[in-house]
Formats: structure tokens, sequence, C-alpha cells
């Protein structure tokens, strides 16, 4: 898919948070260091260390190893927030997760595949330009929606409604995008690959069913913030792999996103409950 889509929903869904959230939001989460701890353990040691696991125990070829992995250590995905805000979830507790953890993966995704004895050499310079434009997709809409909402609330909450719109409708076409050209393929992976990531991304959202981590509202957005990884980094690292890395990615995309949208969908049906 162009990464000018891609882009374009990025920025209309932190701008759907923006004018969602407030700066008190933000204040309440620098008070809830524990989750955030939690949360970027879960992304960047527990998530890719049970797929270290799963693909060694399953034998996978070593091209769908790499994929796998590749998708598995790359946190920060950028519709994470715009399923969070479907979710009912915390945003706060999404859009700062966001922030954080997009750098990260610079470093999270060589380490872990070294690990599993795969290689990836990026570029420093390429990879600092990928992360960097990432996260001002990220951090500038942010800001710009959370003042419009304290300045002008008329024009954020119109701007809302347009921006969760625009973002709506393209991750439906990203979702149908991995359809189109991951279904047919899935065979390629092996269904052994499948099931892995199935395994992977099923684990990924448990926290959304977790009482330790708060209120059903901080739950739901470390959920969505740890079942939606960060491909285009993952492409990035895998883009001087074999075309079967490529198409690992393209399938666990598949899975991700066929968990994640009915799971967020399902969880807004029902009303965070705070933990007493």
């Amino acid at each position: 898919m162009s990464t000018v889509v891609v882009a374009v929903l990025l920025v209309a869904s932190m701008l759907a948070v923006g004018t969602a959230a407030t700066v008190d939001d933000f204040r309440g989460l620098a008070a809830r260091r524990g989750l955030v701890v939690i949360a970027v353990a879960a992304n960047v040691i527990v998530l890719p260390g049970l797929a270290v696991v799963l693909v060694t125990v399953a034998s996978l070829r070593p091209e769908v190893s790499l994929g796998v992995l590749l998708a598995a250590a790359a946190p920060g995905g950028g519709t994470e927030a715009l399923l969070t805000l479907h979710a009912r979830g915390d945003l706060a507790v999404s859009a700062g997760l966001q922030v954080v953890l997009a750098p990260v993966g610079l470093l999270c995704v060589p380490v872990w595949a070294a690990v599993a004895g795969q290689g990836v050499v990026p570029s420093g310079a390429a990879g600092v330009l990928v992360v960097g434009g990432g996260l001002l997709g990220q951090v500038v809409p942010l800001a710009v929606g959370m003042w419009l909402r304290r300045t002008r609330p008329g024009a954020a909450a119109r701007l809302h409604g347009w921006a969760r719109r625009v973002a709506d409708v393209l991750l439906a076409g990203l979702v149908l995008y991995f359809v189109i050209t991951g279904v047919g393929r899935l065979p390629q992976v092996g269904w052994a690959g499948v099931a892995v990531i199935a395994v992977l991304v099923g684990a990924s959202l448990t926290p959304a069913v977790v009482p330790g981590l708060g209120a059903a509202a901080q739950r739901r957005a470390v959920a969505m913030t740890t079942g939606v990884r960060n491909l285009t980094l993952g492409l990035f690292f895998a883009a001087a792999a074999s075309p079967t890395v490529t198409l690992t990615l393209l399938a666990y995309g598949l899975l991700m996103y066929g968990f994640c949208v009915p799971v967020a969908w399902a969880l807004a049906r029902t009303r965070p409950v705070p933990v007493p």
C-alpha cells in the first residue's frame, strides 16, 4: 500500500486522538509509571521472546521465522491509537506508549533478530529517518488536536468527526489491502507459520483481560498497543531480505487486523468499569 496512504492514516488517527484527549489525561499518565513499564516490557521483551520460542518449537523456515520476529519485535504501530479510540480505551496511555515505543523499535528489532540467529543490517541514517518521520506524524497532529480542543473546542469537535471518518475509511482500506494481498498467499508462509502468528496476535491482546493492569480503559489501550505492530519498521528491516520475509510480514498484518479490529469493536460494546 502506498506510503502516502499510510502516512495520511497516521496523521488522521492522531488528529482524532488529539481532539479527544486533554493535557490532564497525559498528566495522569505520568502518575501511572508502573503501567507504562509493564506495557513497554510486554512490547519489547515478552512478545518478541515468545516469538523466538514459538518459531524455534515450530521449526519454521528461516525466512518465515525472520518475518515473524521482525513483526513481533517492532512496537509502536501507527493505528494502535485509532483502535484504542474505537475500543473506548485510555487515549493518553495509547498515545504516550506510541511515542515511547516507536524509537525503541529501532533497537529492539535487530537485537531480537540477532538473539534468534537472524541477521538484519539496517542503515543507521535511513532507520533514524523512518522512525523520526513516524514520530513527527504522531506528535505534531496529536499536539495540534489537543491545542484545538483547549482553545477552540467547537473547531476541535468538527475536526474530530472529520479526522475519525477519514481514518476509519483508510483503516478499512488497509485491512482490505492485507486481505487482497495476503489471503491467497498464506500457504506460501506455511500453516505452521500462520498458526504461530495467530498465537502471537492472540497473546498480544490478552492485556485487555488482565485486571492487574488497572482500569478497563487502560487495559484496552495496552492491548491495542501490544496487538498492533509497526509493520512499516519491520518492512524497513526486511528490505534486503528474501520476498518470503516480506510475505510473512503481510501475513502477520492480515491476522493482526483480522483479530484486533473485531476485538476493538467488541470491547466498544462494553462500558469500561473502574477497578475498585
